[in-house]
């Protein structure tokens, strides 16, 4: 299940697998590490959502989730660290199945609410149209998991 942040309305459902707290330097600022690419960032807590920071822990509901994505409520989860969120937040677009390599690089990805696949990598674009592209699956979550599927025997890993 993808939640969409409030603020940003970028998903955050998968990102504590690419994102990670490696250091909290004080109450609100923390050094953040990316899995994928090894790198480090410095990001500072909200002043108007510090404490909902502090009383929730995402980790326990949702492991991979973003270690910032705290619930207003039920229905509505945002970003705790939005005002200071890294680029890759920032500039990432929700997603309905994101497709990885085997280095965990993002290759492709299903956008969120539709069929519509988009990627540059040109062995993966092949697959897409050959296994993927022509079949009739009225039900979306089994056609999700039939895309999964056939991604996911080619060995690429699957992130929904």
């Amino acid at each position: 299940m993808a939640f969409r942040c409030q603020q940003c309305g970028e998903c955050c459902s998968y990102m504590g697998d690419i994102i990670g707290i490696e250091d909290r330097i004080d109450p609100v600022n923390f050094r953040i590490h990316f899995s994928v690419t090894g790198e480090e960032r410095m990001v500072t807590l909200d002043p108007d959502k510090a404490d909902l920071f502090r009383s929730q822990d995402i980790g326990q509901i949702h492991p991979m989730a973003c270690p910032f994505l705290r619930f207003q409520d039920p229905k509505h989860a945002c970003c705790t660290a939005h005002h200071s969120r890294p680029d890759l937040c920032r500039q990432y677009a929700c997603f309905r199945i994101l497709v990885l390599d085997c280095q965990g690089n993002h290759i492709g990805r299903v956008q969120d609410g539709s069929r519509f696949f988009s990627t540059g990598n040109t062995d993966l674009r092949g697959l897409w149209d050959t296994e993927i592209a022509g079949v009739n699956i009225p039900d979306e979550a089994a056609w999700e998991e039939y895309v999964s599927d056939v991604f996911s025997r080619a060995g690429y890993r699957i992130v929904r």
